[in-house]
Order: C-alpha cells, then sequence, then structure tokens
C-alpha cells in the first residue's frame, strides 16, 4: 500500500512505516544482494514512492545497514544465540524463520560482499566469542580454541540458513535436535571434558589431556 494519497488509504504513523521499509528492504537484498539491488526495487518491494523512502535513509547503504541490525537485533532478543543448549538451538532456527529475508541477507549476502563483510563479520564474532568463553576451560591454547569456536558458529550458521531455505517449516523442532546432536554438541562435549587444571589426573593415574 502506497504511502501518497487516494482516497480511502491509510497513513501508517511513522515507526510503523519505518519498520515496514526496512523489512522490505531486507527482502529486496536477500534476493539481489547490494549490488544487485537498486533504491527502486526497495520501494517498490516497500509499497512507497521513493520520495518517502529517502525521508527515512539518505542512501542504499544507509538502509542495508539498518536491515542488517534490525536482523541482528532480533536475533539476539529472540535467542540470544546460543546453541550449547537444545532449547538456545531451537530458539536460533525460531528466531531464523521468522525473519528468513533478514537471515538470508545478514549470513548469505552481507558477509561476502566487500563493503559489508568485515561490518557482517563483527557481528558474528560476537557470536564466536561466546562459543570461545564456553570452550575456555577444556581448549586452553587461545588459537586452537579461536579456530574451533568460528568453526562450529559457522557450521550451526550455515546449516540453519540451509534449512530455513529448503527445509520443511514443519520439520524445524526436528532439525535444531538433529543440528544439536551432530554439531553443536561439540561445545557440550569440551564443556564436559574440562579440568580444573592442567595438571589433573585421571583415576588411572594418566595425565587429563587439555588442548
Amino acid at each position: 500500500m502506497r504511502e501518497a494519497g487516494g482516497a480511502g488509504r491509510r497513513l501508517m504513523p511513522r515507526r510503523e512505516r519505518a519498520a515496514s521499509i526496512v523489512a522490505a528492504a531486507a527482502r529486496a537484498f536477500a534476493r539481489g544482494g547490494y549490488a544487485g539491488t537498486s533504491m527502486d526495487d526497495v520501494a517498490a518491494e516497500a509499497g512507497v514512492t521513493k520520495i518517502i523512502l529517502y525521508r527515512h535513509h539518505n542512501t542504499k547503504k544507509d538502509i542495508y545497514t539498518a536491515a542488517l541490525d534490525t536482523t541482528w537485533q532480533r536475533l539476539v532478543d529472540s535467542s540470544q544465540l546460543g546453541y550449547d543448549t537444545e532449547a538456545g538451538l531451537r530458539a536460533l532456527l525460531a528466531a531464523a524463520r521468522r525473519d528468513v529475508a533478514g537471515f538470508t541477507l545478514l549470513f548469505r549476502h552481507a558477509v561476502r560482499e566487500p563493503e559489508f563483510a568485515e561490518y557482517a563479520q563483527q557481528l558474528v564474532g560476537q557470536t564466536v566469542r561466546v562459543a570461545e568463553e564456553t570452550l575456555a576451560d577444556s581448549v586452553r591454547d587461545p588459537r586452537l580454541r579461536a579456530w574451533l569456536a568460528r568453526g562450529v558458529t559457522d557450521l550451526v550458521l550455515n546449516s540453519v540458513l540451509e534449512w530455513i531455505t529448503t527445509g520443511d517449516p514443519a520439520r524445524d523442532d526436528e532439525a535444531a535436535g538433529l543440528l544439536f546432536q551432530t554439531a553443536a554438541a561439540v561445545i557440550v562435549h569440551h564443556r564436559s571434558r574440562a579440568t580444573p587444571s592442567p595438571a589433573a589426573r585421571r583415576s588411572d593415574g594418566l595425565r587429563e589431556t587439555v588442548y
């Protein structure tokens, strides 16, 4: 519905209109990426004129960044991006399912676009740091710990992305449970191996291995 004139047309409150434009931008950019999507495309998706669009965002970069920020904040608010528990991973998948376009934009497009890759990786890095903190007691070597945390995070996020674009929504719970068992459980496995000190010994007298 366009905001410009016409009998019987309802004008949205500014905040509501702003949110609808950002959501539309995420859908448009998720289809064509940053370079392949114009402000005309965003305006058409939002059902507004370019004049209205520019009242909310000065440039295409502004609205693209707003879409990334909105998606990220929604994921954090909904799931805390936790995957060291099955409930946390289910919440992450549910949040991604509610915002397929935004999740696709962030983890499929932005991470590969030169202008936004660093920004997107900073957001992903927050999730990696959570995984590193969880692994801190069992993987002592900082390089190994960073590598493992990044690997697990990439596996989880890419698996969720693939599922929400190709999987059956009715089987989301099943998919989340399977992903937890086969991938995110790495975190739980290492946490269970944590030892109180590097010198801890097993019951058979051998030194416990701590990486």
